[in-house]
């Protein structure tokens, strides 16, 4: 596949569906449509979709997500457009995949031109607050713009911590005022630090290395993020633990889902008391491999299943219409996310956007109905340790790696590869850990999603700016720049 293949803009809007949106002129400040007064938008870093019980998780991670979950509508089959935190966050917000936001690392700042939800909530009358746990949010990447109040740590607070400084963002808002909040919650991303309760519950009588925490000190950045005696590139990339011990620290990570569901319980409980009633939309920027493909306690460098499927649910108050159980197995993805919530409440949005929002609003799947197939899309992120990551060829954007998902099938592509390594391509059914790579240029499903991808990719821009001198320094200090 040539790398100078691109679909034009008109071709990818209307394959996305957004025909089915309402297009229309920012308006005044309005009122909302009741019962749809106040919306949560909960997101946890580094979540694995399998991390929940809903998904079939065996260990006690998330007893208050699945009872919440399971009131309302949960997408099992949801995808980030790229498993890395910033560029995830800023497609989620504004419908547009990272070729059209222009944040395809974690230190780019969303395009000035590009549209985020927020902005659309404020228009339409909304209160908006932001309270965002990962340091790598700063303001400078553009994602609190239209939030009135938008909260940055630079320590990466306690689950705890982060629903505190949510409820007190939201306390004192008159009851009639309709509010949008966005919390996100980083505590699942290493080091793997729960309470020693929760460590030993989820291992007794474990007693090796790393017996309650896996890494430096808590909310530890780049190298302070991983154990003094198993630096970041040896630990992701060549790690030397035993089994056993690996085994360990998986189950640290699932105590720190754990940690971070009774945290949300709390935020929830405490917005219902401070008044409600609240739709609650729940995600992850991405999920986190724990010895998949022998990548451990990472995510960004690859696209397969393990960090670019995220957990995606809808849960609307008592009297809402839409309020229904229900488990919807339609390929969506994050870009969906933003058109969703503009059908869903009314937003306004400008005729003149000069960029494809891709994502296509998932109301009539929350309705009962159907939408037609489509394939979902997804890339790698920059590449921070090329040496070490294996099959791929250039480092540049254009040499990520890009997948398409369809049906039961996903195929990979490498670009610059030997022909016979090209691509990969995975029975998702018959074989959901990705072990077996079926690819031949005449299987039955080949051609189909090479065409999806081709089309996707053509007439795409995959420029990029350098980055800001002190974004440099940070990436150093993440241990992502040596």
């Amino acid at each position: 596949m040539s790398r100078t293949l691109r679909l034009p803009i008109l071709v990818a809007l209307l394959a996305a569906g957004l025909g089915a949106l309402w297009w229309e002129r920012a308006r005044p400040r309005g009122e909302a449509s009741a019962p749809r007064r106040r919306v949560v938008l909960v997101t946890v870093d580094t979540l694995r979709a399998d991390a929940l019980g809903l998904a079939g998780q065996k260990l006690p991670t998330t007893p208050f997500l699945d009872e919440l979950l399971g009131r309302g509508q949960r997408f099992t089959r949801a995808v980030t457009p790229v498993p890395r935190t910033t560029p995830a966050l800023a497609s989620l917000l504004t419908g547009a995949y990272p070729h059209a936001t222009k944040v395809r690392s974690l230190v780019d700042p969303l395009a000035p031109h590009v549209v985020s939800v927020t902005e659309l909530f404020r228009a339409r009358g909304f209160r908006t607050r932001a309270v965002v746990a990962n340091h790598v949010l700063r303001p400078q990447r553009g994602l609190g713009r239209g939030f009135e109040a938008y909260d940055y740590s630079s320590h990466a607070p306690d689950a705890f911590e982060t629903t505190r400084n949510a409820l007190a963002r939201v306390q004192g808002i008159p009851q009639h005022e309709a509010v949008f909040l966005w919390v996100h919650y980083i505590d699942p991303h290493v080091p793997y630090s729960p309470p020693v309760d929760l460590a030993r519950g989820f291992d007794p009588g474990y007693e090796g290395p790393y017996a309650t925490n896996f890494g430096g000190r808590p909310g530890g950045t780049g190298e302070h993020a991983f154990p003094p005696d198993l630096p970041k590139r040896l630990a992701i990339y060549r790690n030397p633990l035993p089994e056993r011990v690996n085994e360990h620290v998986r189950r640290l990570y699932f105590a720190d889902v754990r940690h971070t569901d009774d945290a949300i319980r709390a935020l929830l409980e405490g917005l219902e008391a401070a008044g409600g009633p609240w739709t609650v939309v729940f995600s992850a920027d991405h999920g986190e491999s724990l010895g998949e493909q022998g990548y451990y306690w990472e995510h960004g460098d690859y696209v397969y299943d393990s960090t670019i499927r995220v957990p995606l649910g809808f849960v609307f108050p008592e009297g809402d219409p839409l309020r229904r159980p229900a488990a919807i197995d339609d390929w969506v993805s994050l870009v969906d996310v933003a058109p969703t919530l503009i059908e869903l409440f009314d937003l306004p949005v400008p005729v003149d956007l000069a960029y494809p929002i891709e994502g296509r609003s998932l109301v009539p799947l929350l309705r009962g109905e159907r939408l037609p197939e489509r394939p979902v899309f997804a890339e790698s992120e920059h590449c921070y340790f090329p040496e070490e990551v294996k099959r791929r060829v250039d480092f540049d954007v254009a040499g990520r790696f890009r997948a398409v998902l369809l049906g039961d099938w996903k195929l990979i592509w490498t670009p610059g590869q030997e022909p016979d390594r090209e691509y990969e391509l995975y029975d998702l059914a018959g074989d959901p850990q990705e072990t077996r790579n079926l690819w031949r240029a005449d299987h039955p499903e080949a051609a189909r999603l090479r065409a999806h991808l081709e089309g996707w990719l053509r007439g795409l821009d995959d420029s990029t700016a350098e980055p800001d001198p002190r974004d440099v320094a940070l990436l150093r200090s993440l241990g992502y720049v040596e």
